[in-house]
């Protein structure tokens, strides 16, 4: 059977594995078993402005993987920008009872031809190095490295200032925290 999935490819076969942890974690546990108090789920946009099957695939699959982890609440929009550096939030609009996000990731057009090799990750800084964002931060960067098979580079608020503008810009029309 380990065959057969490896002739699928790579990306499907992690887009079904995700999709299963994820279901995986949404189950209930068996009667009468305590679960521990988890920490409030961290908000997680994405935005994809892909345009291929594939890509949709591979955002499915980070997406599962989110879920699954039990740290995010993932909600998904879709952008129809004419390149991968427009706001990918640009004329959309907030649904009723809104609350703002913790991680906004862009998924920008350019991975469908590879004109485009990283993926924004706008967000806060670090309160502290222990603090719960830290380690989300990194699960989102390893998932974004398994589902895009390490051909993107995740870019943050401290790796360029138009990010951090643009993080900034974001807060004010209350789409992040």
């Amino acid at each position: 059977m380990l065959k057969r999935i490896c002739r699928v490819g790579p990306a499907l076969a992690l887009t079904i594995v995700c999709l299963v942890t994820a279901a995986l974690a949404q189950a209930e546990p068996p009667a009468g078993v305590q679960m521990e108090q988890t920490p409030p789920a961290m908000r997680v946009l994405v935005v994809d402005g892909t345009k291929t099957f594939l890509s949709t695939m591979r955002i499915g699959g980070l997406v599962g993987a989110l879920k699954g982890s039990g740290l995010f609440e993932v909600d998904v929009r879709f952008a129809d920008v004419q390149s991968g550096w427009h706001d990918p939030l640009a004329g959309q609009s907030q649904s009723e009872g809104h609350v703002p996000y913790d991680f906004l990731l862009a998924i920008p057009r350019g991975i469908d031809d590879a004109s485009a090799d990283w993926i924004w990750i706008l967000s806060a800084g670090p309160t502290s190095p222990t603090s719960p964002f830290v380690a989300g931060l990194q699960v989102i960067e390893q998932v974004l490295g398994l589902v895009f098979e390490g051909a993107v580079t995740p870019l943050g608020v401290h790796d360029d200032l138009l990010l951090g503008m643009l993080y900034e810009f974001h807060v004010a029309k209350g789409w992040m925290r």
